[in-house]
């Protein structure tokens, strides 16, 4: 098998050894605000992680992921984007909240918060831009998390399930609508 055919692994925390994410932390402001630029967002979720068997060290194999969900037209000015998640059918709108600590997608389902918190850069390029981004996902009814997200992430983050997000269709342009 060719090394391009093996699937990218994610070392979770990056060898911090944590089974759970660090509480909010402000360590990668300047990468989150440029992911808070993005046009489109995709971020994959586990129930679990596998562990490394040479390590111990958690680890999140891409395209092995329970739940995905693209995210686009985010405008943290205006704190709304547009999801796609594959346990929700459809088209979502979402509220997207920006702290000095995360980027967060809240989701409110008749009272029910599906939360999207992106904490931290897991992976920077060569060039120093970040590529992958740790984050969280975690259902849950506290409605502060539409006022004090980062407050409800500190309680919930034990309970939420682990990944990671980047940005999706780098480079990418919209197809050209030409009549035929």
């Amino acid at each position: 098998m060719s090394v391009a055919a093996l699937p990218r692994v994610i070392p979770y925390f990056l060898g911090m050894g944590l089974a759970m994410p660090p509480p909010c932390v402000a360590d990668d402001a300047a990468a989150l605000s440029d992911l808070a630029g993005s046009r489109y967002i995709h971020c994959a979720f586990y129930s679990h992680y596998d562990t490394d068997p040479v390590t111990g060290q958690p680890l999140l194999v891409e395209g092995q992921g329970d739940a995905l969900i693209y995210f686009e037209g985010v405008d943290v000015d205006h704190a709304r984007a547009r999801e796609i998640y594959t346990r929700i059918a459809g088209q979502r709108s979402v509220t997207v909240i920006r702290t000095p600590k995360a980027l967060h997608f809240i989701d409110d389902v008749a009272g029910m918060y599906v939360m999207t918190t992106i904490y931290s850069c897991l992976d920077y390029n060569a060039h120093g831009r970040c590529v992958t981004y740790g984050a969280v996902n975690v259902r849950l009814f506290d409605p502060a998390v539409l006022t004090d997200p980062d407050r409800v992430y500190e309680t919930v983050w034990p309970d939420a399930e682990p990944g990671f997000c980047d940005r999706s269709f780098i480079n990418v342009r919209e197809a050209a609508h030409r009549p035929r």
